[in-house]
This record gives structure tokens, sequence and C-alpha cells, in this order.
């Protein structure tokens, strides 16, 4: 495969993820879930009219009713539902292991547009899955011991219920973005994201202010979280896309969980071990099967 300007930027889109896991990771030690989602989706939602003013233009496209409500019902789930998961899985299990857990992300988009959009699977995809699978289970593998703490396996569910909705979240939209400007896609989803995370926290009595999450401590982790995670690296994958092909670029930012995995290693402190090298290894042959295979 030739290096080019797509294939660079598809590995810097996977590495900013990355960078942005741990600064999640950090702001979770002094700052709950619910706070830092609202914070990042509105963060987000600010960052999107400009962007929107320099590219697609700030008149909305022409869209149907039930257009408009599949993306805003796409940010519900692939938005405030995903990170809702995905950051207290974070907090529960560590960045390394969250990071990994996202290879699930692939199968998922398999197994969802087979059944939502009627695509087929070939026996490589299907072996490429119960690889990844096999890695999952291999890494949240845990012998019981008096001495030694495991991470709890419920960090490891909520991990793969915020890859599955992420992945939900796209492939319901996949029918209606065709023919629709890409950054209004984001934008119209980050509506979604933000409405339906006033009326979680709203139900909870939490707070409502968006801008609570940054008056305390962990809030420059929070910021640059949010700006390297939830806006940037968006950014950047449209452009790895741009140049180079899907496939490629689709394997190249699936390189994020190694990344992830190392600067938690280096960053965090987390542990690495031979059983989760082993696992990784596993999990991402298994992605690298789908995707080619596909």
């Amino acid at each position: 495969m030739t290096i080019g300007l797509g294939e660079i930027l598809s590995l810097l889109c996977a590495l900013l993820w990355a960078f942005a896991v741990i600064c999640y990771r950090k702001a979770g030690d002094h700052i709950n879930v619910s706070a830092m989602n609202l914070f990042k989706i509105f963060l987000t939602f600010v960052l999107m009219i400009p962007t929107l003013y320099f590219t697609d233009g700030l008149k909305p496209p022409d869209l149907s009713i039930s257009d408009w409500s599949l993306l805003l019902i796409s940010g519900f789930f692939g938005i405030m539902l995903a990170d809702l998961f995905y950051l207290r899985a974070l907090q529960l299990i560590g960045a390394g292991l969250t990071g990994l857990t996202g290879s699930l992300y692939s199968p998922f988009v398999v197994f969802i547009s087979f059944f939502y959009l009627g695509e087929r699977l070939n026996s490589w995809q299907i072996m490429g899955m119960a690889l990844v699978i096999v890695g999952v289970i291999v890494i949240s593998y845990r012998r019981k011991s008096a001495t030694v703490e495991h991470p709890p396996i419920k960090g490891f569910i909520f991990a793969a219920l915020g890859v599955f909705f992420t992945a939900l979240g796209i492939v319901i939209i996949k029918p209606v973005t065709t023919e629709l400007p890409f950054f209004w896609i984001i934008f119209i989803r980050t509506i979604g994201g933000i409405i339906t995370m006033f009326l979680f926290n709203m139900l909870l009595r939490k707070n409502l202010n968006p801008l609570a999450a940054i008056q305390g401590a962990g809030k420059f982790w929070l910021i640059a979280g949010a700006f390297l995670g939830q806006y940037l690296s968006t950014m950047i994958w449209v452009a790895g896309y741009k140049y180079t092909s899907a496939s490629v670029a689709s394997i190249l930012n699936e390189t994020a969980s190694i990344f992830i995995f190392i600067l938690g290693w280096l960053i965090l402190k987390e542990e690495i071990n031979q059983r989760k090298i082993v696992g990784a290894i596993i999990s991402i042959s298994g992605v690298l099967l789908v995707l080619q295979m596909n």
C-alpha cells in the first residue's frame, strides 16, 4: 500500500482520537460522565456553526421530515447514548481496555448492516468477526484471585454498548447520506445528541449548564479531549476518506485501538501483560480481515 496524503490523514485521525480518549480518562477522575458528555456535545455544536459557514453554508439542506427525524435519532444513538456508555467504560476499565473493545466497531457495522440494509456477509467477514470477539474475550478474561484486583466486567459491557450504539447511529442514516452535505449531517446529528442529552440530565435532575463541567479540576483535559476527539478528528477523518479509498481509510482508522493501548500504558501507567497483547493481536487481525475481505 502506497503511503500518501489520505493514508497519513487517516492515521493522524486515529492518533488524535487516541489522545482524546486519554484526555477523557484523565477528566473522568474529576468530572461525572453526564457533565462531560453534555459539554463535549455542546462544544461541537458551537464549533460546527463557523465550520458550516466556511464549508457547506448556513442554509439548511432540503430534507423531508423523515430524514430530519432519522438524523436526529442517529444523534441520540451515536452521540448521546454511545458516548455516555463509552465515557463510563473509561472510568471503570481504563483507556487501553476500552480502546481495544472498540475493535468491535467493524463487526457491529457489518452485523447491523446485514439486518437493516440487507447487506450480506461472506465467510471471511464471519471469520474476522469471530476473531474480534475471541480477542475481546481474551482481553477481558479474569481469573478469580483474592490478591489481584481485576477490572469490572460491566466496564467491558459499557464499552461494547458504546461501540454498538456508535455503529447503529451510523448505519441507520446510510440510506439518506448519499446526497446530503457531510458537515450538515454532523451538525444535525449533533443537534439530536445535545437535545437528548439535555432531556437526560433534566430527567435525572442533573446540572443543565454545559459549561459547569469546566469550572473545576479536569477542565483542561476535557476541553482538549472534546476538541481533539469530537471536532478536529472528525474533520481529518473526512479529509482522509477524500484522499484515499474508504476501505484503506477504515483499516487505518482502526489503528486507534493500538494507539490508545500504547498511550494508556505510557501516560496513564495502565498495565500491559502478555494476555492483553495476545488478545489485542487477535482482535486487530479480525478487524483487518473483515475490512480487507469486504
